[in-house]
């Protein structure tokens, strides 16, 4: 499944391009995610958790990430396994980071995920879509308070919340229920 999400951060890139590269700090901005290793060659280990509705896991796996600092862009590639609930997961990611006119910067995030197992019937539902767009906003706010920090040491103290599953659940239903009666409605019309 693809996945595309942005925000814009009212920040010139020579600001936000040394969060990106920090690899660590910024995976402190992700909810669930927690590296357990830097190998020091752009790859690591490590593992996200999420839970949705009555299901929670936990991958555990691998990641590799290269940066293009001419373009500020980077391409992260990962794979990961759950290994009480039998499911995989991989996702290549391409981040990119654009300054307007007005000195601030856009990120993009296209993402290509594909998920194995019993994780896998979420993918059908637009419940991994509302998952991504919730991480996005509340990575978006966590690397904003980063940037607001007044010391290393506060910035350092900044880390992401926690997404609920159930609320995502229920945003989810209600979603497709929408979308669902806006389709009836509009062939009505028709």
């Amino acid at each position: 499944m693809k996945i595309n999400e942005g925000f814009v951060v009212e920040r010139p890139i020579a600001e936000m391009w040394p969060l990106f590269k920090d690899v660590p700090e910024l995976a402190r901005c992700l909810p669930g995610a927690e590296l357990t290793a830097d190998h020091g060659d752009g790859s690591y280990d490590g593992k996200v958790s999420v839970k949705l509705g009555p299901i929670a896991t936990s991958f555990e796996g691998k990641a590799t990430v290269d940066f293009d600092e001419s373009a500020h862009t980077a391409k992260i590639k990962g794979r990961g396994v759950d290994r009480s609930g039998g499911s995989q997961g991989q996702v290549m990611v391409d981040i990119a980071l654009d300054e307007n006119e007005e000195h601030h910067t856009a990120v993009s995030i296209d993402a290509e995920v594909t998920l194995v197992g019993p994780i896998a019937q979420f993918g059908s539902t637009g419940l991994v879509s509302e998952v991504s767009r919730r991480l996005i906003d509340e990575f978006s706010q966590c690397v904003h308070a980063k940037l607001d920090a007044e010391t290393a040491e506060e910035a350092a103290a900044v880390t992401a919340g926690q997404v609920k599953g159930f609320s995502l659940v229920v945003a989810s239903t209600w979603s497709s229920l929408i979308g669902w009666l806006k389709r009836v409605f509009s062939r009505r019309r028709s």
